[in-house]
């Protein structure tokens, strides 16, 4: 039996075939990483925006509470207007433009209690709408501020009143 060697030429039979694979293989798990790290950004982005509304909201509903227990100790005197106090007018548009203007919140009143964590105090005003029959009515509209203070939420509540 004869034995038969045979020779390979290391440098010719190696041509880079699995260089560029692993590349390959690298260069997609790269954009795949980078893509989970966009993804992650833009979802921690929108739970603080999520987070700094609900922070908004909860101080205008702080509002809300305040303006109702001052609607009671208003029933006590005299419709003075001033201070987050108006009659209501039935001119004034009631939608997010109106109530987005600054001007229209030179008459307001801060609750009595400070809320933590917002940029600015969230304020309300409180309307005397016309009474029917013996029955009172009062809007509430109260703005709150989140964390920023260019995030804002308006609500409106209306209270009413029989002797």
């Amino acid at each position: 039996m004869t034995r038969q060697h045979i020779h390979l030429n290391p440098a010719r039979s190696q041509q880079g075939a699995t260089l560029m694979v692993v590349l390959i293989f690298l260069m997609v798990l790269s954009m795949l990483g980078v893509a989970a790290v966009q993804n992650n950004i833009f979802q921690e982005k929108m739970s603080g925006n999520t987070r700094d509304r609900e922070l908004a909201f909860e101080a205008a509903e702080a509002a809300v509470r305040d303006a109702s227990a001052n609607i009671i100790s208003l029933r006590a005197g005299p419709w003075t207007g001033g201070g987050g106090l108006s009659t209501y007018d039935a001119n004034n548009a009631n939608d997010s433009t109106y109530w987005n203007t600054s001007s229209n919140w030179s008459s307001y009143r801060n609750p009595s209690a400070t809320v933590a964590k917002v940029a600015t105090q969230p304020q309300y005003r409180i309307e005397k709408k016309p009474n029917i029959g013996t029955v009172e009515y009062y809007r509430v509209t109260a703005r709150g501020f989140g964390a920023d203070s260019t995030t804002i939420v308006i609500i409106q509540a209306e209270f009413t009143y029989t002797p």
